[in-house]
């Protein structure tokens, strides 16, 4: 049986005009890869489960996403322009290599595209793969940094948590680990509440994105740190947050939203770490 993978393509994009982005990168980043999948003839409805996950918009090198769109207390949206013949970066992560591949081979007929906001041409492509992370040996306690990179969203019964919910967020991680390994994670979601809590005070502050077509919706970022106990499930749980590096976290993925880099201290460290939320 062939091993899962994730496939990830990154495609640098040459605006050939100036071009505001007015709301979420991540936005302008999915309307790029609906773009190419279209002409793949492969659609997926606005409310349907994604087989893949995309990062905000990177802009000619900078460290760090294009974070546009965040509304601020004036009520406007942060706007950004990028200039003519600037790179832009769009990644994908993809759960299937036929979609990687549909993906990859469309943008090789032509690389021209098309968009409201104008003409822009892809000058390079490129791809990696890689299989999920396995299980580790079981810690006695592992202390993680969590960084939320972008606005996530993370829900409870259809209710906003605009916090980092340790429990929110390791399900969401171990949902999707099941889902691209097809392990059964259920045990280890059963068992979340006892293995893993936030230690100290989470540094997020909750915002408002506008991400287009006069939608904007509520989200939270920064950064905590979580203990993991080191139960039976514990490997499990960091396997799983160690993919969400990849494929994010919480809601909306396809946008942009919950990307995450996940750093795993010394045990000791929960006291004396400082947490400082992304600006």
């Amino acid at each position: 049986m062939e091993k899962p993978r994730i496939y990830t393509v990154s495609l640098t994009l040459i605006p050939r005009q100036d071009t505001p982005v007015v709301s979420w990168s991540g936005s302008f980043a999915l309307r790029v890869v609906y773009e190419f999948l279209h002409r793949a003839r492969i659609d997926f409805p606005k409310r349907a489960e994604k087989q893949f996950s995309v990062e905000p918009l990177a802009v000619d090198g900078a460290e760090g996403y294009l974070l546009t769109g965040i509304v601020g207390r004036s009520g406007r949206a942060r706007v950004r322009e990028v200039k003519a013949g600037t790179p832009i970066t769009v990644t994908a992560h993809f759960y299937s290599e036929a979609l990687a591949s549909d993906y990859m081979f469309s943008i090789a007929q032509d690389p021209n595209l098309e968009l409201p906001s104008g003409r822009f041409e892809v000058a390079s492509v490129s791809f990696t793969q890689a299989e999920p992370p396995q299980p580790p040996k079981p810690p006695r306690l592992a202390v993680l940094r969590v960084r939320f990179l972008s606005p996530t969203i993370l829900m409870f019964y259809g209710s906003d948590v605009l916090y980092p919910s340790p429990t929110r967020v390791a399900l969401s991680a171990l949902k999707t680990y099941s889902r691209v390994t097809s392990v059964d994670t259920r045990p280890a979601s059963d068992t979340i509440a006892k293995t893993i809590e936030a230690v100290g005070a989470p540094r997020a502050r909750p915002l408002r994105v506008d991400i287009g077509e006069g939608r904007v919706i509520p989200a939270f970022i920064g950064d905590a740190l979580y203990a993991v106990h080191g139960s039976r499930d514990a490997p499990l749980i960091l396997a799983a947050l160690k993919l969400a590096e990849i494929t994010g976290v919480g809601q909306s993925r396809s946008l942009g939203f919950g990307r995450v880099k996940v750093e795993q201290l010394h045990t000791g460290e929960a006291q004396e770490a400082q947490s400082t939320p992304q600006q």
